[in-house]
């Protein structure tokens, strides 16, 4: 896991990014050595900074980045967008450094996490059935099984579909990974019931799954950012890029944001974010969350209390009728609430905050960035959670005249002991090959 941040306004843009890296499975080993903010372009002012796998496959990503820095030379583009695309444009050339196995391997585990999580939702359902005096039967069991299948194949749709990856080139890496389909669902669901209903919807849902644009816990977030030739202010594109599938990557573009007439400043987290929207909007997500439920159940209560008071002296239709309106009433109010509690948490948090963020110089985006990431590492010290994020936070002010300036940067070696790679370093950037214009 990670803390990332970003900060644009239309001076400069200031990315900060932590070096906590957890190995194996979560929680198994986090070491606070891992290097997530680079150079993106030699002779053009534009970084890339990663968060999630540390890899494209298994491919670290400063390879990555690096043979791609070397593929660019000087070659220049005229938008943040075009260096991403151009990024992500060049993976394709190394899924042949990816063995097959290894991409199978990838469907194995996604189709693993796709029985998991029905898995999961229905021992839940069942348990709380159990505890209330009312066991499930099988029946009703292979009944909740299909019921969250045929949910998730319909959220994968509504997601949409990667080009290039179709229904029957999935299907085709399925059987070839997956050898006993019937036996890897009964396997995977942990002795729930099944059926043979269950197990071809559940081929569906992990061929929607490995063609879907959805998030998964191996993928990697791309954010390049700073300034294209034709950009006077600097600008940021994200992509997220997840795994390889029979041959082909998945990637694809999450959102991005140029600052100019429009927008004159922005803070983005990546990865954890949930400190930095605190420090935003002056209330922690799940408080929010929190708050919202309870606002609507205080309501539902509300109504479930008059409408028996009443139900008495009403028609059943004219009942039926009142807790119709009642219900309408009650989204409308859920509504309002949400609206003017987003106002006044911008008003009195958000607002100000970036009133004097688009106007403060470099030095300062450059600390409120490295404070940011810090403030989330802090929360995870003195918490009992495992503490994925740490380390030494890197932090680089990009500027259209100064190009990438390190504020902070951590090296693996002791630098009074590696002149050499410093003096090669400063040749090729007076040389205009590397790094800022000389």
């Amino acid at each position: 896991m990670t803390a990332e941040v970003v900060i644009l306004n239309r001076g400069a843009v200031a990315i900060a990014a932590d070096s906590a890296a957890t190995v194996g499975a979560p929680g198994r080993k986090i070491y606070n050595t891992a290097n997530k903010l680079f150079p993106l372009s030699t002779v053009e002012p534009v970084a890339v900074m990663v968060y999630g796998g540390g890899s494209f496959a298994s491919i670290p990503w400063e390879t990555v980045i690096k043979e791609h820095r070397r593929d660019l030379a000087s070659t220049s583009y005229g938008s943040v967008e075009e260096y991403a695309e151009a990024l992500v444009a060049y993976l394709p050339s190394l899924v042949r450094h990816v063995s097959r196995q290894e991409q199978r391997e990838r469907v194995v585990m996604t189709a693993w996490w796709e029985l998991d999580m029905v898995r999961t939702s229905v021992e839940s359902t069942a348990l709380a059935a159990a505890s209330a005096g009312t066991p499930l039967t099988n029946a009703q069991i292979r009944s909740e099984i299909l019921s969250r299948v045929n949910a998730r194949i319909s959220h994968l749709q509504q997601i949409g579909f990667i080009d290039g990856i179709s229904t029957a080139i999935v299907g085709r890496e399925i059987s070839a990974a997956i050898k006993d389909w019937p036996a890897f669902v009964d396997e995977y669901l942990n002795g729930l019931p099944t059926n043979s209903v269950i197990k071809r919807r559940a081929r569906v849902m992990a061929r929607a799954s490995l063609r879907a644009a959805q998030q998964s816990p191996w993928g990697s977030g791309v954010v390049v950012t700073g300034f294209g030739t034709d950009q006077l202010f600097p600008a940021m594109s994200q992509y997220f890029v997840d795994g390889i599938v029979a041959g082909r990557v998945r990637a694809w573009r999450v959102g991005g944001v140029c600052i100019g007439k429009d927008q004159s400043a922005g803070i983005y987290p990546f990865a954890q974010e949930d400190m930095v929207a605190t420090f935003m909007e002056g209330i922690h997500p799940d408080y929010r969350l929190a708050l919202s439920e309870l606002v609507d159940q205080t309501i539902g209560l509300l109504i479930d209390h008059f409408s028996g008071r009443v139900k008495g002296a009403l028609s059943p239709a004219a009942h039926s009728q009142l807790l119709n309106e009642m219900a309408a009433a009650k989204a409308v109010i859920a509504d309002r609430f949400q609206d003017h509690f987003r106002e006044l948490l911008k008003a009195n948090n958000s607002a100000p905050i970036m009133s004097i963020v688009e106007l403060l110089p470099k030095e300062e985006i450059a600390e409120m960035a490295e404070a940011l990431v810090n403030l989330t590492s802090f929360k995870r010290r003195v918490t009992p959670e495992a503490e994925t994020v740490g380390g030494p936070v890197d932090v680089a002010v990009i500027s259209k005249g100064d190009g990438l300036v390190w504020i902070r940067r951590k090296h693996y070696f002791a630098p009074e002991l590696n002149p050499r790679y410093f003096g090669r370093d400063q040749g090729l950037r007076n040389a205009g090959i590397m790094g800022v214009r000389p």
